[in-house]
């Protein structure tokens, strides 16, 4: 390993760390004609100027004025957001400066000045930083002080707690935006979404629902290059931002939650097993599917199931022990970036069509004089659960109607009022569904033609935690398609009884 003079200097300002930050400081308070404020004021500038200190030795190990540029604009960007002008920074770092050009060499201070007077330079830009949507923090409007729970109060400050949040982790991994570029923009939206999924895990009071997005998150960013302690810096950011942004009362909760998922992210390197095993039930042939399937080849998957049919395979092994294991698959390996978006849909169009080529077999069971709807709720667009579900109920004997994905709540009322539903299915597939989950049901026990319908749910939230379907208003929920059709056969049993 070379050791430059960049990295020398580097050493020399960490060294120095204690005496430059007093010195700085010092200068500050003299600016301010012996009154800079009350002791705590000063001791939080101080502790500033330790951060630039930092930032400017790390910006000098990497890309130097750069970094230590997009250090400076990140750290604007986020001290006007909380009402703290940009001069206010200036005025820091030139104190900085002056300490710097005491203490240094002439050679190290001006590697260092050079680093400074580019960040001090950038604070002129206009926007700060780009894209433009990152450059300016919303003003608080005090309504998410008003907020009756910590959840509302999330839904209120998301226009500010995202750009805030994203704004400080920036400011404390500068590299990162100078790798990332106009990608920045994508981190503002993981942001909404991350605010969005720990809202619903809140009004829920289910820690596990975020701990779960939080490691789906953080598998998926890592699939495609990205340092997992990004997420990490991001979500914690995010708790800091909360902070600032919501009374202690409501901030409490959010922040508790994000810990843990913290702590989960940092345990350990997150795993996901493949879903298709050899050992398995049917197991070769889930295995030989699934290849078909990657390989493009539709035809030989066609002909492998369409050969276990003629062999005597009971349909429904085929969903439980072919189909739904491999679309589990096809998501983990979309997950890890080994399958893109075209080619998930591609392998599930190729599914659906099997599955269209099986109805024959599906729908002669004995009639049980029994309806069920069944749909994706509102804004879920992952649509293939709920047709195994629907498709499980045409098994044992069902009248069934598939409705599809993100079908609106209204529609749903009166299909399930024009067909004369029994049972009414419905999927959600992230946290962020749950809200429309909940407001299906409560519409549906509102509306006097499906009041005595029973509702089940499932999809990923309900997996996770397993007493969340009570908490909706829901009549139950099972982990598979087949236990579905168990427990509302139960259901209407124990209903007539």
């Amino acid at each position: 390993m070379v050791i430059t003079e960049r990295d020398r200097t580097a050493d020399e300002l960490l060294d120095r760390r204690e005496s430059l930050m007093d010195a700085a400081t010092g200068r500050l308070a003299a600016a301010a004609r012996g009154a800079p404020g009350e002791r705590g004021d000063l001791e939080r500038c101080r502790e500033d100027i330790g951060a630039h200190l930092d930032a400017l030795s790390a910006a000098l190990r990497a890309s130097g004025a750069e970094q230590f540029g997009e250090y400076c604009a990140f750290t604007a960007v986020f001290l006007e957001g909380i009402g703290v002008p940009r001069s206010a920074l200036g005025a820091a770092l030139d104190a900085l400066s002056e300490a710097i050009g005491e203490q240094l060499a002439p050679a190290r201070s001006a590697l260092a000045q050079e680093a400074l007077a580019a960040g001090r330079r950038r604070l002129d830009a206009s926007p700060l930083v780009t894209p433009a949507a990152l450059a300016a923090v919303p003003a608080a409007t005090g309504a998410s002080g008003e907020a009756a729970s910590a959840a509302e109060a999330l839904a209120l400050s998301a226009p500010r707690v995202a750009p805030l949040s994203v704004a400080l982790s920036y400011m404390r991994r500068p590299g990162d935006a100078v790798a990332h570029g106009e990608r920045r923009a994508h981190s503002l939206e993981d942001a909404r979404r991350h605010l969005a999924q720990l809202a619903a895990a809140v009004d829920l009071e289910a820690p596990a629902l975020f701990s779960d997005y939080a490691e789906w998150a953080q598998t998926l960013l890592t699939s495609v290059g990205l340092d997992p302690a990004e997420l990490v810096s991001h979500l914690g950011a995010l708790g800091d931002a909360i902070a600032i942004a919501l009374p202690e009362h409501l901030a409490e909760a959010p922040r508790r939650y994000l810990a843990a998922a913290l702590e989960r992210l940092t345990s350990g390197p997150v795993e996901l097993p493949s879903f298709v095993q050899i050992e398995a039930p049917l197991g070769p042939l889930a295995c030989g599917y699934l290849d078909a399937l990657l390989q493009g080849n539709r035809g030989r998957a066609l002909r492998l199931i369409r050969e276990a049919i003629e062999a005597g395979t009971p349909v429904k092994d085929l969903y439980t022990h072919v189909f739904q294991p491999c679309q589990y698959e096809l998501g983990r390996l979309w997950q890890i970036r080994q399958l893109s978006i075209a080619e998930e849909h591609y392998c599930t169009a190729v599914t659906q069509t099997v599955l269209s080529q099986l109805y024959p077999l599906v729908f002669n069971a004995r009639r049980a004089d029994r309806r069920l709807v069944a749909t994706s709720v509102d804004g879920n667009l992952h649509e293939i659960g709920a047709r195994f579900v629907a498709d499980f109920f045409e098994m044992a004997g069902w009248d069934t109607f598939y409705l599809g994905a993100s079908t609106p709540a209204d529609d749903v009322l009166s299909e399930v009022a024009r067909r004369k539903a029994d049972v009414l299915a419905v999927s959600a597939t992230l946290g962020e569904h749950l809200v429309s989950v909940h407001d299906l049901v409560a519409a549906a026990r509102d509306d006097g033609r499906s009041r005595d319908v029973i509702v089940l749910v499932g999809g990923q939230p309900f997996r996770v935690v397993h007493d969340l379907w009570r908490q909706l208003g829901a009549d139950g929920s099972a982990p598979t398609a087949e236990g579905a059709v168990h427990l509302a056969q139960e259901l209407l049993a124990a209903r007539s009884a």
